[in-house]
């Protein structure tokens, strides 16, 4: 059977590499004897070792997210009862007048109020927040003006 130049080339290669694993494997092993004469633990074993596996993206394997830990903890554990707190979750109120119909008025009965009397009117109703949202919505209605304070911040307000 007549080898190929290609084939030829492939097994001095092959010898070279083999040759080249011997010589490092010698070195190891020296290595290890050095190690064992300075009472150094056992060094990892001469077997070549795998690659490590690259990492998954994200959230680890098998970890629970905060609100399902939560949710097995308060399961697991008996309820204790605390002092009165406040929830977190806000409730919506309900008004007679909406809000807008009641800033429109404020806005009409006080012309030329500036947006903190607003803002305090709002809140003296029992709402919470701020009227900003109200005050914007009806200026870009049409149904009041808006007049910015030279020098200071806010604005004040009249009806069309």
């Amino acid at each position: 059977m007549a080898k190929t130049a290609a084939a030829n080339e492939l097994l001095k290669l092959v010898k070279k590499l083999q040759d080249e694993r011997a010589s490092h494997v010698k070195a190891i092993e020296a290595i290890d004897l050095t190690f064992q004469q300075l009472g150094i633990g056992a060094a990892a074993p001469a077997v070549p070792v795998a690659p490590a596996k690259k990492s998954r993206r994200g959230r680890p394997k098998g970890s629970v997210n905060k609100k399902t830990a939560a949710k097995a903890a308060a399961k697991k554990a008996p309820a204790k009862k605390t002092p009165a707190k406040k929830s977190g979750k806000r409730t919506r109120k309900t008004f007679e007048v909406s809000g807008d119909e009641s800033v429109l008025a404020f806005v009409k009965a006080n012309a030329g109020c500036s947006t903190a009397q607003v803002n305090e009117h709002w809140t003296t109703e029992g709402r919470s927040g701020k009227a900003d949202n109200a005050l914007g919505k009806l200026v870009k209605e049409g149904k009041i003006k808006r007049k910015n304070i030279k020098g200071q911040r806010g604005s004040t307000y009249s009806a069309k």
